[in-house]
């Protein structure tokens, strides 16, 4: 084999250093290749890209205007729930549907836990067009002036730069500074649920119970009904706006509340009042209780026309028909009420000492009881009362819950209590007109204090109570709002003390129980005290009551969709 290193010594350098330069060429042309191609691939990653992100948002756009809750996820729509939502990946195309609140409420449970409830009739801040939205900006958990008044007594007075505050003494700058954060939060603890859809409208879903607890917070009374080959539909007239229960043929029930339209910056009122969920269902079952004395009745529904006896059962709430089913349903507990039911008699006994009550004889054509008794249901009820049953009524006056409101109210029970407490009422009217006038111009500082438009209360206040009183009824809630505050402002001052009574100290009075065996009709000419103020008030409430069909619970399924 022959020697190589002898080879190589003997090739000249030069020769050498040309083939080292010569291969510089062939390294540089695969470096600017392998520059090449990474740009080639960086340029086409980026096309790629480019063009998924296209595609995603196209698809995306696509799924916008595919998605059946694309016009009820704005803030428009849901209001303070739109903040509310559970965030989801980017990544994502398909969205999830939008959550709401889980709506409960009842007699036992109050509306969604709280029983005493602050009613605005004017929102603090801007609601969601939902009618869910709304009716909780509606019903408040805490006293919306309580919060006012953090910001000092012009805050709470309105009392400022001329025109600057809202009526109703709450001025648009404190409601956003003061209550803004504060409503953020309202209901915030609910438990949320996805939205369910039905036609254009994101719905939660309510029972029942739920509905009618939510009729009677409000006020509510109804204005038309009609059950056909179509379906169920039913208006309702509220202090705080419009309900409409819609249930076609086949087709799930869905419930819709639109606030009032007519109610603005004229509004003279306080902010809000004060509404017991446990006590507005009592009355619309026709039932008065009075738990620290243990008493607690329940009254039949309006009758037929002809002639009966009031009759005393005790604990016999369970076996009548009335609104023991209502009752129950709102967690009542019938078999601990009595019941004074109406016993047919024919004649009219003839016994000059009876007390007989005129009252309205039941509707023909919702009448069940009179196809089974051949009555014609034309004329009156004459309604026997015993000593033992007039000693309940006196009682069930007495113990009549204190309100801001007027109630939606069982009609059997307001028939009753009416046809008894009149003449007693007619007997102290102008009394009581002329107290609650001398109370205002007296107390106008008060009433200022308490979130009343100054000007209101100088100029119309007065006026406005001594005509609601006079009157012997009607259908308004302001009426009723400014009768049953100049009553407790009046009451407060007749006390010792000046100390505003509470509600327990307000449920149950000595008025009734007390009047002499003419049972009041003959006038006398002392000064109301305090507890016939209270008294004669209540009675008043009740005289502006609204009837409520408190068997509405028959015309719907358990479970509604509130859109």
């Amino acid at each position: 084999m022959p020697d190589m290193s002898n080879a190589i010594d003997k090739v000249p350098i030069g020769l050498l250093r040309s083939l080292l330069e010569g291969l510089k060429s062939p390294l540089d042309i695969l470096g600017k290749m392998d520059t090449a191609n990474l740009t080639a691939a960086w340029l086409s990653f980026l096309a790629t890209a480019v063009g998924l992100g296209g595609l995603i948002s196209q698809a995306s756009a696509i799924n916008e205007k595919l998605d059946p809750f694309h016009a009820s996820r704005t803030a428009e729509y849901l209001g303070v729930w739109f903040q509310r939502q559970a965030a989801f990946p980017w990544w994502r195309i398909a969205k999830p549907p939008p959550q709401g609140p889980v709506i409960r409420a009842d007699m036992a449970r109050g509306f969604c836990g709280v029983n005493v409830i602050h009613v605005t009739r004017i929102p603090l801040l801007p609601p969601g067009r939902a009618g869910w939205s709304l009716i909780l900006a509606m019903l408040n958990a805490e006293d919306p002036a309580a919060l006012l008044r953090l910001r000092g007594p012009a805050a709470a007075s309105g009392d400022g730069d001329g025109g600057a505050a809202e009526k109703g003494g709450v001025s648009s700058a404190s409601a956003e500074s003061v209550d803004g954060a504060a409503y953020r939060d309202s209901w915030a603890q609910l438990e949320r649920k996805a939205l369910k859809r039905h036609q254009e409208a994101a719905c939660i879903v309510i029972s029942r119970t739920t509905l009618i607890t939510m009729l009677v917070l409000t006020n509510g009374r109804p204005v038309f009904q009609y059950s056909d080959a179509s379906g169920f539909r039913a208006g309702y007239a509220s202090y705080c706006g419009q309900w409409y229960i819609t249930w076609p043929i086949g087709q799930e029930a869905i419930v819709k509340f639109a606030a009032h339209d007519s109610i603005g910056h004229t509004e003279v009122l306080p902010r809000s009042f004060a509404q017991r969920a446990d006590r507005c269902a009592q009355i619309l079952s026709g039932v008065v209780s009075s738990p620290p004395s243990g008493f607690s009745v329940a009254f039949g529904g309006r009758r037929p026309a002809g002639t009966y006896r009031l009759e005393h059962a005790a604990k016999g709430f369970q076996g009548a028909h009335s609104g023991r089913h209502l009752y129950n349903m709102l967690g009542g507990r019938a078999f601990e009420v009595d019941f004074l039911l109406a016993r047919p008699i024919d004649p009219l006994p003839a016994e000059d000492s009876l007390l007989v009550l005129e009252l309205p004889a039941a509707d023909q054509d919702d009448n069940k009881h009179r196809r089974r008794t051949g009555s014609s249901g034309e004329g009156e009820v004459r309604m026997v009362v015993g000593p033992r049953e007039e000693e309940i009524l006196r009682r069930a006056l007495d113990c009549l819950p204190w309100t801001r409101m007027s109630w939606s109210a069982h009609r059997g029970l307001r028939d009753v209590l009416l046809a008894y407490g009149r003449p007693a009422m007619e007997a102290r009217r102008e009394r009581l007109a002329e107290l609650l006038r001398r109370t205002v111009e007296r107390h106008a500082d008060e009433f200022r204090a308490r979130g009343w438009d100054a000007a209101f209360v100088r100029e119309n206040m007065a006026h406005m109570a001594v005509s609601a009183v006079l009157a012997g009824g009607g259908n308004s809630g302001d009426s009723v709002r400014v009768v049953t505050d100049v009553a407790a402002v009046a009451v407060a001052a007749a006390s010792e003390g000046g100390g505003e009574w509470g509600l327990e100290r307000l449920d149950e009075v000595r008025f009734w129980r007390d009047l002499p065996e003419d049972r009041g009709r003959e006038p006398d000419d002392g000064e109301l005290d305090a507890q016939a103020v209270v008294a004669l008030t209540k009675m008043f409430v009740l005289e502006w009551s609204q009837e409520f069909d408190y068997q509405l619970y028959h015309h719907l399924p358990i479970e509604l969709y509130f859109g």
